[in-house]
């Protein structure tokens, strides 16, 4: 213990004793740091550089062939830095001393896996849930089961290889948190750019993405993510997401990462906001398609968990995290003793729904019950949690795509019981204000939802003097777009009988908005109603 005192004291560094560090490191030219090291690779630049929260220093020359030995550096590991001071290293005119010279991490040896599963018999179900949810870092007694199982189920792209999920909640809820630090086989982007290059393959070297170096790859504020060219990237994550191989240009290349989008939704009460049509609407439009969230397991309820507070924090035992995170990575290439498909029966589920609903049961069960020992009434909790999660992913690409996404609702069946699965926000109900008296410009109509269905559609004109522009917005289709163009040029030949006095064309542009979101509309029967609103 004195031997490890005194290395900490010497190597051991806080951002407040950087200025002395450098000015030492620049005396000695060699000098050995604990601390955490993150590589990012900037792809304007074809180029590596380490970070060291420690020093305040984010340009630190690191050699590529280090990066090779300890790939999870590109996520931050902590352990021994080498650092070397060269004032000969110059990166595009500017002098750029630091190099990381060599690393040694901080990383638990081998894990006995009958050892943990012997551990696991000492526990009951909920002793060790609660004994998960703290090595989360959060504390089990403020939290009900469901939330338990919805932080559980974050874990399961860990534990189980190409699950792919999403999470909406509100700010503060320990989204980002869960994900990012509870593994160093996990790599984070928080917004920003992200390339085919840096995500998959480089069209030029051939030099694998970050979907072959770890196990997770998480895109946190999602709605902030800029995609360079996003529809060559939307094509390819439909490929990856569905076989995990993927080819591009001469390249085909091939990863078990799971793939998570995580970001904020407003919500009132309990759920998500009525403003919403469909929960994907927070996401960026080009990442909206139908094709590629049909590719998505499921879909988590962030707006169910509680904003952080001071007693939501764990304050009991847990793994030590390098353990915790060996161990999800273990359990990604372990098998259970039975599969827990042969206990149960889905129904009304189609071929992408029983398979995303047997990943999220197994990654379940490979969390709670390693050994495959569950009861009936343990394993129906998560059957019903991952049916949920799935259902939720097919109601919102009903709401996108009725006719090519009708609603079903799936069930299951173990033991005796057969159940049906139906999310709470099914309840919800978007508020569409009609106006209390007639308004200029804004029509009121019925429009088609789906089989036998039928929805409020509004819809608004607004004229501003310009120069005879018609901006249709809305998300319309071809058919309704013709039908907003058709009716725009009967009011243009028809202004005189109608007693339009102003000249309509090259004296104004016009705004046709069909109200409901980024909800695909198509179709030319609205034509009387734009015709009505821009009269």
């Amino acid at each position: 213990i004195a031997d490890v005192r005194r290395k900490l004291a010497k190597n051991y560094a806080s951002p407040a004793d950087a200025p002395r560090i450098l000015h030492e490191l620049k005396q000695k030219r060699n000098m050995d740091l604990i601390g955490r090291v993150e590589v990012r690779l900037e792809t304007s630049e074809d180029k590596y550089w380490a970070s060291l929260a420690a020093l305040n220093e984010r340009n630190i020359h690191v050699d590529e062939k280090l990066i090779n030995r300890y790939p999870r550096l590109m996520g931050g590991m902590w352990g021994i830095a080498e650092l070397s001071y060269d004032e000969a290293q110059v990166w595009k005119g500017s002098v750029t001393p630091l190099v990381l010279a060599d690393f040694t991490p901080f990383q638990h040896g081998r894990i006995d896996i009958e050892d943990f599963l012997q551990k696991r018999s000492l526990f009951t179900r909920d002793e060790w849930l609660d004994l998960l949810i703290n090595t989360v870092g959060l504390n089990p007694d403020v939290h009900t089961l469901r939330q338990k199982l919805i932080i559980v189920l974050r874990l399961v792209p860990m534990a189980e290889r190409m699950v792919h999920l999403i999470e909406l909640g509100p700010r503060e809820t320990g989204k980002s948190y869960g994900y990012k630090n509870l593994s160093y086989y996990s790599y984070m982007l928080s917004g920003g750019r992200a390339t085919p290059a840096a995500l998959f393959v480089h069209g030029g070297t051939g030099k694998p993405g970050l979907v072959t170096q770890f196990d997770t790859l998480i895109f946190d504020e999602i709605a902030h993510t800029e995609f360079k060219d996003p529809t060559a990237t939307v094509s390819i994550f439909k490929d990856y997401m569905e076989y995990g191989n993927f080819s591009l240009g001469r390249f085909q290349v091939k990863g078990e990462a799971s793939v998570i989008f995580i970001g904020n939704i407003d919500i009132l009460g309990n759920l998500p906001h009525e403003k919403y049509e469909h929960l994907l609407e927070p996401l960026p439009e080009e990442l909206v398609d139908t094709a590629l969230f049909e590719r998505v397991h499921g879909f988590l309820p962030g707006w169910e968990m509680p904003k952080l507070t001071d007693n939501s924090f764990a304050d009991g035992y847990g793994f030590t995290l390098d353990y915790f995170a060996e161990l999800l990575h273990l359990l990604r290439g372990s098998l259970l003793p039975v599969d827990p498909a042969s206990r149960y029966k889905l129904y009304n589920a189609k071929g992408r729904d029983v398979e995303a609903i047997h990943k999220i049961v197994r990654g379940l069960m490979k969390l709670l019950h390693p050994d495959g020992r569950a009861t009936d009434e343990e394993l129906a909790e998560y059957i019903a949690f991952a049916v949920e999660a799935r259902q939720r992913v097919k109601d919102q690409l009903s709401v996108i795509a009725p006719g090519e996404y009708p609603q079903y609702s799936m069930e299951y069946e173990i033991g005796k019981d057969r159940v049906a699965v139906t999310p709470p926000e099914r309840a919800r109900r978007r508020l569409l204000r009609i106006p209390a008296e007639p308004q200029i410009g804004v029509v009121v109509g019925l429009s088609v939802a789906g089989d036998n269905i039928g929805t409020i559609q509004l819809i608004e004109v607004i004229a501003q003097k310009g120069h005879n522009a018609l901006n249709r917005l809305g998300s319309m289709g071809k058919a309704m777009k013709e039908s907003v163009k058709a009716a725009y040029e009967f009011v243009a030949h028809r202004r005189k009988s109608l007693n339009i006095v102003s000249e309509l064309k090259g004296g104004y542009d016009l705004s046709v908005l069909a109200l409901q979101g980024d909800v695909h509309k198509e179709g030319s029967s609205a034509g009387l109603a734009f015709a009505i609103g821009i009269v």
